[in-house]
């Protein structure tokens, strides 16, 4: 009899199991605050992905020195080199800002959206001179450190 039981339930296990539930069609949800920071860097115009490609390729100046590496070494160190501590890329946007008296081309705001090694949404954000060409940090917390004097030359006495 106890076989019988055991083989019922092993058989309506069975059949119950033959109704397969529906795929789920929707995506796991993304974090409100990482969707918000994609949907401005898909706003950035074809204008301003030359002025990220271009700033990228820069080495940002801070306190009037200019750094040995570019940005973009300075994102790969952060995010390929660092072990524990890596950084993970969410993307880039850049936008125009008002014209100055005086100002030809412009200035640009760009930033470079991360996570850190902790998963704080960070954004690094820096201001570019199109009429000067140069490149510095337009805030003071993350932007700097994508700064490198690393094989640099050595000042003072001989």
């Amino acid at each position: 009899m106890k076989k019988i039981i055991v083989f019922a339930a092993v058989l309506f296990s069975l059949v119950g199991c033959a109704e397969k539930p529906a795929p789920i069609t929707a995506r796991a949800s993304k974090d409100p605050k990482i969707a918000a920071i994609e949907d401005r860097i898909s706003k950035t115009t074809p204008e301003g992905k030359q002025i990220i490609a271009t700033v990228q390729a820069m080495k940002p100046e801070v306190n009037e020195q200019l750094s040995t590496k570019t940005l973009t070494e300075m994102v790969d160190e952060y995010a390929k080199n660092k072990g524990a501590y890596n950084i993970t890329p969410i993307g880039w946007e850049a936008s125009q800002k008002k014209l100055l008296p005086g100002e030809k081309a412009g200035r640009w705001k760009v930033a470079f959206s991360y996570q850190d090694w902790q998963k704080q949404l960070l954004t690094a954000e820096w201001e570019f001179n199109a009429d000067t060409k140069k490149l510095y940090p337009f805030e003071k917390d993350n932007a700097p450190g994508f700064f490198s004097s690393e094989g640099g030359e050595k000042k003072g006495k001989k």
